[in-house]
Parts: structure tokens; C-alpha cells; sequence
């Protein structure tokens, strides 16, 4: 067990999930037999879908056998330590498949290639008719935005910048705590200021919250032979700005920050 997976259990275990679970489960049909949650973790929600649906089998797959030690034990739930690009699973055999918060980071840690493997893979776990669920980061744009800023998070932002690897942070110093810069690079920001000197930091430099649109989500589903159900974007921006007590000054509506995306195979 490595810090970083002590921080990452923390991280799974925070209450602000609740709402994206209570999203995607409210997509779930209830007479769903076989379920796979993708980079299940600590099962957060892996263990609310085995108590919403006790007759149905939940599978939860991770790469880490601590998460995975740290999964709540149910009746109807099975734990799969694994690689989920090529998940050595039966075909055809489940009715849903979840991922949420999970492609982002196989796109960031194993690249473009073992994404587009993944939805292939997912496709071939599906029995026909069988659903694919996603919830994930999106990128908001690359629209400017003018924004006051306390000193403190300025030097923060600075800090950001020398450690954001993913790629370049682009600002301008305005004066006075303003300054403008584009959406994307601002949602990466506010959504990452917490993990800078932390356990997870070396992990959260590394990826992005902002990974891709919605249409490129939508073509990798459609590139793998799912139809596309429905996408609807979640998750607003203001609660990072109260927390942070950062003032937007341009008049811009400011994008969700997540989205989810309903497939099936047909």
C-alpha cells in the first residue's frame, strides 16, 4: 500500500460523489441482471448498486488490490483485480456497464489507443441491447475568461503552472489580482488546487479534468458500434468559485463540468 493509494481511498470515500452516483443510477434499468463497474476502487458505487439491486450480479474491476481490499462485502458482488482496456471477462454476458470517472484516466496513464480499445472491449462484454453508461470530465473550451483572483491563489496558480504536465497553462497577469485565461485551463485549475502538495499530486499533474468534448465522446461510442442514447452535461462550476471566492467578470455562461453519455448496442 503506497501513500498514493491512501490518498486515493480518502479521495473515493468523499461525500461529493453522491450526487454523480444518484445521476448515473437513475439511468439504470431495474430489471438489469448482470452489472460491471468499471474501476470500481473502494466501491463506492458498486456497493450502492448491489443494495439498489439485490437480485442482480455487480462486478467491480480495479488495478489496485488495495482499493479493492477496502470494497464493502455484499452478497451479490464479485471483485476482478484487472486491466481494463483488455478485461478477460465472458462476452455478451452483462446487461450494464459503468464507468464513471474512469476513461479520463486510462486516456491520460495508457493513451488514445487503449481508450478506443476499451469501448471496443466494453462492446464485446455487452449482451445486445445491453447499455454503456459514462461519467466523466469534459472539456468546457478554450472561450477567454477575465477573473479576480486573491493573492493567494495567484501564487497558487503559479504553483499550478510549473506542475501541470498534461499541458501548457497560458494566463495573463492583468494586474490588481485579474486575469484572463481560457475556461479549459481555469476548470483544470480550480478543480486541482486542492491536490498541490499532497499525497495525490504527482497523479493529478499528470492528468486533466478537461479531456475531451462531448462529440469526441460520442464518436469513440459510435466508432465501437454503440448507438448513442443520450448525453447531458451535470455538475456546475459555482461551488469551487464560492469556496475559492474567485469573481468571474465576464459575462460568459460557464459550462458544466461533467457529462453523461447513455450508449447501447444495438
Amino acid at each position: 500500500m503506497s501513500a498514493k493509494e491512501r490518498g486515493m481511498a480518502k479521495l473515493l470515500a468523499r461525500a461529493d460523489r453522491e450526487e454523480r452516483f444518484s445521476a448515473v443510477m437513475a439511468y439504470v434499468n431495474p430489471d438489469v441482471s448482470a452489472m460491471l463497474d468499471l474501476g470500481c476502487g473502494i466501491g463506492a458505487l458498486t456497493t450502492r448498486l448491489a443494495e439498489r439491486f439485490p437480485l442482480a450480479l455487480i462486478v467491480g474491476v480495479d488495478r489496485s488490490r488495495y482499493l479493492l481490499s477496502k470494497l464493502q462485502r455484499k452478497r451479490n458482488v464479485l471483485t476482478v483485480l484487472g486491466d481494463i482496456p483488455d478485461l478477460p471477462l465472458k462476452k455478451s454476458f452483462f446487461d450494464l456497464v459503468v464507468a464513471v470517472q474512469v476513461l479520463h484516466e486510462i486516456f491520460h496513464f495508457k493513451g488514445a489507443h487503449a481508450l478506443a480499445r476499451t469501448f471496443q472491449n466494453v462492446f464485446c462484454l455487452l449482451k445486445k441491447g445491453g447499455e454503456f453508461l459514462i461519467f466523466d470530465h469534459v472539456n468546457p473550451g478554450d472561450t477567454s475568461i477575465c477573473l479576480k483572483l486573491s493573492e493567494e491563489l495567484l501564487e497558487k496558480l503559479r504553483e499550478f503552472q510549473s506542475k501541470f504536465k498534461p499541458r501548457r497553462i497560458t494566463y495573463y497577469d492583468l494586474g490588481r489580482g485579474r486575469i484572463e485565461t481560457s475556461v479549459r485551463d481555469f476548470y483544470d485549475f480550480v478543480t486541482k488546487i486542492w491536490a498541490l502538495n499532497s499525497e495525490l499530486e504527482e497523479e493529478e499533474m499528470s492528468e486533466t479534468h478537461t479531456p475531451f468534448t462531448r462529440q469526441e465522446l460520442v464518436n469513440l461510442s459510435q466508432e465501437a458500434g454503440f448507438k448513442v442514447v443520450h448525453t447531458t452535461s451535470l455538475t456546475p462550476i459555482d461551488s469551487h468559485l464560492e469556496y475559492y471566492g474567485i469573481t468571474v467578470e465576464s459575462v460568459v455562461k460557464l459550462p458544466n463540468r461533467h457529462i453523461i453519455l447513455h450508449a447501447k448496442k444495438i
